[in-house]
This record gives structure tokens, sequence and C-alpha cells, in this order.
């Protein structure tokens, strides 16, 4: 059983307006995303209840996913995740006199339920704004940017968090077309460890043969680099590596970069080991979460994260551990961390527009103006209006040693040092590398 659970949890593990003075408007479905003439929103004079705020309780709906095949990837997690950060909010009174009042919302995983859970808690419920964490956000993007309903949460790899502008990734960072838009930083970092041979290994699963594309592109426009293997023929259910481990030696490979996670990841990496290549490196697409560090796969493998690790230490990861371990809950969880921040962000959108007197207008539009946000240096700063529907450049690295995350870089991110946008190569600044 903790087998078929911790599959789950790792195969999630790698999923990966016009504009007035008045602020963000609304045109149809169509958002035109030119934040150039955008002003802040005052508070009102007279605050009066509605839409979700009453004068000590501000109702948040929360959207992910609780039941269904997908569950166990998701929860108990990303819920644990979530209410530390909203029972630090309402202990410290952060948020003046009010207080947070969740509602929980389970998806399944399912678009056409996404979209019936956002209707509930916006027509049935009356909340003020939704916190999501759901590989399904897509089912309801469309309805609540027509009914104007701020957004918090993580992308989870979907590009509607780039195209709605009422949607906000606490790192927003998902091109509206990402199999044309995206970096060299694949490249980059094989190039940083060392690898210049590099085998690329997918599913044939979309998503992950889009990831290999991209990959493959990101290689082949990096000088001293070569794909010299390549495959996205592995499916889904598929756990002997062998034959493929023996082609990746044959290629005389001394990287390999993946498309897959969880249990094909820890397969594929030990099906190499046992073939006897001699890798540089060898980076999968997800993993951190203590439940991935005894896995012999896993051993000497390198993973990305959009945070910093935990081992860093900066203060908002601190007060991310203080407040899991508060609540009797495990801080080395992926999902865990996703709906920490997730909710912070949220918070972050309330305290934005005001806390004496919050409204969504102000919370869309006066978030969207935010510039170096990172939850107290847990991630590199964020200006929501610039990276806005953007590949993120830099990426956090550990590497498993003896079964520990151990920081790569000194713990600083390896950023992208091109742009690839319709064909078109941009090279990044370095105070473009800087926005993250």
């Amino acid at each position: 059983m903790r087998v078929r659970r911790l599959g789950s949890v790792l195969a999630a593990i790698g999923c990966t307006l016009a504009i007035g003075t008045a602020g963000v408007a609304w045109a149809g479905g169509n958002p035109d995303t030119d934040f150039s003439k955008l002003k802040p929103i005052k508070e009102p004079a007279n605050c009066k209840e509605g839409d979700g705020v009453t004068d000590d309780t501000i109702k948040a709906g929360f959207i992910t996913i609780t039941s269904g095949p997908q569950a166990q990837s998701f929860a108990p997690s990303t819920e644990q995740g979530v209410q530390a950060r909203i029972d630090e909010a309402n202990s410290s009174g952060e948020l003046g006199d009010r207080m947070i009042e969740l509602v929980t919302k389970d998806d399944q995983g399912n678009q056409a339920n996404n979209l019936t859970a956002a209707q509930q808690l916006v027509e049935e419920e009356g909340v003020f704004g939704i916190i999501e964490i759901s590989n399904a956000a897509d089912g309801s993007a469309e309805y609540l940017y027509d009914e104007k309903i701020p957004v918090a949460g993580w992308h989870i790899g979907q590009k509607e968090w780039g195209i709605y502008p009422n949607m906000f990734s606490w790192r927003n960072s998902v091109p509206p077309d990402p199999e044309t838009t995206f970096t060299s930083r694949a490249g980059d970092v094989m190039k940083e460890l060392g690898a210049k041979k590099i085998a690329l290994v997918g599913s044939n699963i979309a998503s992950s043969a889009v990831f290999i594309d991209q990959t493959k592109q990101a290689i082949d426009k990096t000088k001293g680099l070569e794909v010299v293997y390549e495959t996205t023929d592995v499916t889904p259910e598929q756990q002997d590596f062998t034959g493929i481990a023996d082609q990746i030696k044959s290629s005389g490979a001394d990287g390999v970069y993946t498309g897959l996670a969880g249990l094909q990841a820890n397969a594929l990496s030990q099906a190499i080991k046992q073939a006897g290549v001699d890798l540089e490196a060898i980076v999968f697409p997800g993993g951190y979460d203590d439940r991935v560090v005894s896995l012999p796969g896993y051993e000497g493998a390198y993973l990305g994260t959009e945070f910093k690790p935990l081992e860093v230490g900066a203060p908002g990861l601190t007060k991310y551990t203080d407040a899991m371990e508060a609540a009797g809950f495990e801080p080395e969880r992926f999902f865990a961390i996703q709906g920490y921040f997730g909710a912070d962000a949220f918070i972050q959108g309330i305290k934005a527009a005001g806390v004496d007197c919050p409204t969504r207008k102000a919370f869309i539009n006066n978030l969207r103006l935010e510039e170096g946000y990172d939850a107290g240096g847990a991630f590199v700063p964020v200006d929501y209006a610039e990276i806005f529907g953007r590949p993120f450049y830099c990426v956090y690295y550990v590497q498993i040693q003896s079964g520990a995350f151990v920081p790569v870089n000194d713990g600083e991110p390896i950023c992208a040092t091109k742009l690839f946008e319709d064909d078109k190569t941009k090279k990044l600044s370095k105070a473009e590398q800087a926005k993250g």
C-alpha cells in the first residue's frame, strides 16, 4: 500500500484586459494583458459587507483534489500547507480584525467537477476569492475570470495561469503557448553540471513529449552540447528500462534529462546504473519530498524546484517550517509547500487590496502591481505584471546525496541564458535573469 501511495505522489510531483486608471477591465473572455497603465486602487472610504467579507471574516474558497485516483498525490499535504498558512494568519492578526474562513471543495482532478466546485463557492457560498491547487484548474478558469473572482495558488504547468489576469500562481510563470515559448534552462543546467552528450527520456503522454521536445531544442541550441539519444515512447505503466538503459550506454551519453518522475524515474535510474553507464548528471523534473530520498534510483539525481530548498534556511522557509510543525504536519513535502505558498499569495492579495476594506477588484488590480514578492526570501522575487504569461527563468536545484537533499550552486538558482519564442532567440541579460 505504501508503494502505491508513493507512486501516486511522485507521479504528480513530475506534472508539471483592457487597462485604465480604474484598474483591470474584463473583455468578454478575451483578456488583454497590457498592464502598463495600471494604477493602484484605494480602499473604499466606507466599507460595506459583501462579496465574502464581513466585519470579522473573509470567506475563501479552496479547490483541490481530496478524493479519486489522484487524491493520494495531493491530499493531505496540499490541505495541510494551505491550512498551516491560514492558521498562521488567523492567529497572528495580520489581516486586522478579520479572520479567514476556509471552504474546501474537491474536484477529483476533473475539469467538469472543477467548474462545479467554483460555481458552488461563488454562487452558493459567496466566497471573496479562491485558493486553487488542482491540475483541473482549466475547468473553471474562464468562469472565474468572467465572474471577476481573484484566484491564487499554484499553476501546475497549466497555461490558464498565464492567460487570465485574475489568476496568481505564487510564481505566475506559464506562457499561453508552452509549446512555442520556453527557455534554454535545460541546456544551461546540463552544461553547468558537466554533461555534454545528453540522452532524453520521456513518456508518450503529451505533456511529457512536449517537455522533451523543448528540452531537445534547448540543448541543440546550447554550444558544446548534443542530444545523442531520445525517446518519448515510454508508456505510463512501464517499469522495465533495461533496453533503454542499454541504448543510452551505446549512445555514449554522459548526461540524462528525463520527462519522467516517481517510480518510473527511479526504475530508469536504477537500470542505467546496472548497465554501468557513467553519468555526469541525471536530472528529474521534480521530486523534492522526503519520501523519495531513500529510493535507490534517486540517489545522486538532481531535482529542480521553484522555491529555495528548505536546507537554505531563508526567513520565509523557516516561517513555513515552523507553521507546519506547529500544526503537527511534515514540512518537507512537495505539495504542502505549494499549498502554503499558494495561500500566502492569496493573503498577499488581501493585503494589497487593503486589510481595512478589501475588495475583489483591488485584490486583482493591486496584486498585479506587486514587485519583489518573495514570501520572505523563499524564492526569486516576483514582479506579477512582468512575469505574467512567460516561463520562469531561474530554478533551484538539489542533489540527493546519502539520502539527503543537498542544494546545488550554493543554494542560488541556475538561470536560463536564452528565451525562445516563436522560433526567435533572445539572450537574457543579468537584469532579466534577476527577475526570475
